[in-house]
């Protein structure tokens, strides 16, 4: 029998809702109403841990401090710990208060706020949350740029608040690395939502940023990219030439690994709102399974992943577990199917239709371990 190593994968407080409304439902799921910290710790440990494959460590990721805050960690972190889960990420969750630019907004008094609501989340990270935080796989830091973006182009403006932004990020990276200069720190781009145009758009702009700030003077050893498959999918870039990229920076801190779907099965694609797929069986996903491995990636895959308008609580539930089993089922592909190791070969020779087919046959391969994943999952 094979002995699969331990792969780390987390799930989101915010896959968990009563329904987002607006032009869906918002009480399709009604018992995840008023859902508190500790309800959400709970509901993993019953609902999802049972259910992973045997060789998953499963974490947990949450925003700051609508998720999770002073007076709720205690208790969120008590019940991860009775049932052997643990803290995957923390993140400053400020698009929901500074809806001007955040940390790179034009006015000075919400640039302020910003600032400090994110060492607030910081401070929570380091301290009660790492109560519940795996030695092997420390929790991550994720600065999300949901609130750093604009609307209107104007020149000065703009590279304005670029500057805002990296001297806000400087700021709360050193102070963050003054307390644990091992805490890895990630910048995840995304190209637009909240605004039409955000500060950090796509991986490449977190690598250049990664740049200016060793510039500075930042020691960036454990500060890099948080990449979401979906953001980059959004604009219609390449997902495995960012990790590509970013590997050969050593800059990968974390791993959003949702899709946008455009996989042949599910529609989606470049130029759609973020749909937030879990992710699935494709030559992206392998293509960036085979980077990770390939790099000797340790980190956290975390599943950044929403249910469908219609779906009750038992098919979040399902969904959840059917993209963690996906990933499962992909590294397996990469570590074991053999025909995918003939592909340099082939590459280097110009057989590029055998390429596909070989491609195209791990695809296959991946869904069917998936499937045997995860329908054994609910036995």
């Amino acid at each position: 029998m094979v002995s699969w190593p331990i792969r780390y994968q987390s799930v989101c407080r915010w896959s968990f809702h009563a329904g987002k409304g607006g032009f869906v439902p918002g009480d399709v799921r009604p018992e995840y109403k008023d859902l508190s910290a500790e309800g959400f710790a709970d509901l993993v440990a019953k609902k999802i841990l049972p259910r992973v494959p045997n060789n998953t460590r499963l974490g947990v990721a949450l925003h700051y401090d609508k998720e999770v805050d002073e007076k709720s960690a205690a208790g969120l972190v008590r019940v991860l710990k009775d049932n052997n889960l643990v803290v995957s990420m923390g993140t400053p969750g400020g698009h929901f208060y500074y809806a001007f630019g955040g940390i790179a907004s034009p006015d000075p008094d919400e640039r302020k706020r910003a600032n400090e609501f994110g060492v607030r989340a910081a401070d929570l990270v380091l301290g009660p949350l790492s109560e519940a935080e795996d030695p092997n796989c420390p929790i991550a830091f994720d600065i999300w740029n949901g609130s750093f973006g604009y609307e209107i182009p104007d020149g000065r403006v703009v590279s304005t608040m670029l500057m805002h932004a990296d001297d806000g990020i400087e700021g709360i990276t050193r102070y963050i690395h003054t307390r644990d200069p091992k805490k890895k720190i990630g910048i995840e781009p995304k190209p637009n939502e909240g605004h039409s145009a955000m500060i950090y758009q796509t991986s490449a702009d977190v690598l250049a940023l990664r740049g200016r700030l060793k510039a500075r003077g930042v020691d960036v050893t454990n500060f890099g990219m948080i990449n979401e498959f979906g953001h980059t999918e959004m604009v219609g870039l390449d997902v495995v030439q960012d990790y590509g990229a970013a590997s050969l920076e050593k800059a990968i801190v974390h791993v959003h690994a949702n899709s946008q779907g455009g996989d042949g099965i599910r529609l989606g694609g470049g130029g759609k709102f973020d749909i937030d797929f879990g992710v699935a069986p494709s030559s992206t996903s392998i293509g960036v399974a085979q980077i990770l491995r390939g790099i000797g990636y340790k980190g956290w895959i975390e599943h950044d992943m929403q249910p469908r308008p219609y779906d009750n609580a038992q098919q979040d539930a399902d969904r959840v577990v059917r993209a963690i089993c996906n990933w499962e089922a992909i590294c397996r592909t990469v570590d074991s199917y053999r025909p995918l190791r003939s592909i340099p070969k082939l590459a280097a020779e110009r057989r590029m239709m055998e390429v596909e087919d070989v491609m195209r046959d791990a695809v296959g391969h991946a869904h069917r371990v998936s499937k045997a994943l995860y329908y054994a999952s609910k036995n």
